[in-house]
């Protein structure tokens, strides 16, 4: 290259911009799902902690103080999706602060695949959500005894992923 070449890109949005996201996320989620101030607090302080210093996983605390929120108060279908979609966005932005480094600028067509696979998560996890509020509040009311088929459908997933990721690193490349 010469002294006045030039490299141009798309547009492009700084670094900053995923890490806040991360915190706006997790302020959002916190509002919506947890019915305490003090675990809303501890969600948002992780968060912070999670966009200053990625490295420390502090995120995941914040999902976890989300959860505790939700297990405090009464199911709802709502709140219940909101949480798979909040949850899933802190995964998502967590991901990208670990390899967007500090005082770099993100062109926004790189975000695209990682948005595409947000989207498609969703599409599959939301009506999944609904069916399980939806059967599993009716069992719940018609009976004292919930139906423990989600566990069921559940493990069965993951065996059949375990099979598939075994079978998948056994084939021999061509």
């Amino acid at each position: 290259m010469r002294a006045n070449d030039s490299l141009q890109t798309g547009p492009a949005v700084s670094w900053l911009v995923v890490r806040g996201a991360l915190v706006a996320v997790v302020a959002a989620g916190a509002v919506a799902l947890c019915p305490l101030i003090g675990w809303e607090v501890a969600a948002v302080v992780l968060a912070i902690v999670a966009a200053a210093l990625p490295q420390t996983f502090a995120a995941w605390g914040s999902v976890g103080c989300l959860v505790i929120g939700m297990l405090i108060s009464e199911p709802d279908l709502g709140r219940a999706m909101i949480a798979v979609l909040v949850v899933q966005l802190i995964h998502v932005l967590m991901s990208l602060s670990l390899v967007i480094p500090a005082g770099s600028r993100v062109v926004i067509a790189a975000l695209r695949p990682s948005a595409l696979r947000l989207l498609v998560v969703q599409a599959i996890a939301q009506p999944v959500t609904v069916a399980v509020m939806v059967v599993g509040g009716a069992a719940a009311q018609g009976s004292a005894q919930t139906v423990p088929w989600a566990a069921v459908a559940g493990a069965g997933a993951v065996v059949a992923l375990a099979v598939t990721l075994v079978v998948r690193a056994n084939r021999r490349a061509p």
